[in-house]
């Protein structure tokens, strides 16, 4: 089986993240591969891209630990490429198709190292919420990795309620 040739680099990122928020994105991602016409083929390449690139938290971490470690390595990545990753964030909010392609990638990733669905499930819930505040942030992290601890410390004290009942 031939291996599909790779057509996002960090080069052609770097300069697409630079015209992300142009009108004509859409013909510069064309311009890389005629496949691009449709946003999701793109979508799934750069979320193939970003796979390659991305560590894995230490097995040996406690389980917040290694939420935290994979929802910041991921957002520390996409620093690089912030402005195309918010373009696909906001047409994915237009789109569903999108969205659940990039939902997809994301769970991908989680399942590298997370074992059980809740593990899973509350994984998402933070990450999605801390992707939020990272839109925001800047490249230091510091809300962002705020609000990741605030989020566990919420769950910490559901589930501390929940055993006392």
């Amino acid at each position: 089986m031939r291996k599909k040739k790779q057509n996002i680099n960090k080069t052609n990122l770097k300069k697409l993240n630079a015209m992300a928020h142009l009108k004509s994105f859409p013909s510069k991602i064309k311009s890389i591969s005629s496949e691009y016409q449709d946003l999701n083929i793109f979508i799934r390449d750069f979320e193939y891209f970003i796979s390659t690139e991305l560590k894995i938290p230490a097995k040996d971490l406690s389980l917040q630990d290694k939420i935290f470690e994979g929802i910041i390595n991921r957002l520390d990545f996409l620093n690089d490429y912030k402005n195309i990753t918010l373009r696909i964030y906001l047409e994915s909010q237009k789109k569903p198709k999108y969205f659940f392609n990039l939902s997809k990638n994301i769970n991908n990733y989680f399942n590298l190292f997370l074992n059980s669905h809740f593990e899973k499930f509350i994984s998402n819930i933070i990450y999605f919420y801390a992707f939020n505040v990272w839109i925001e942030d800047n490249n230091t992290m510091d809300k962002t990795m705020a609000s990741i601890g605030n989020a566990f410390d919420n769950l910490n004290k559901i589930n501390s309620f929940i055993r006392k009942r």
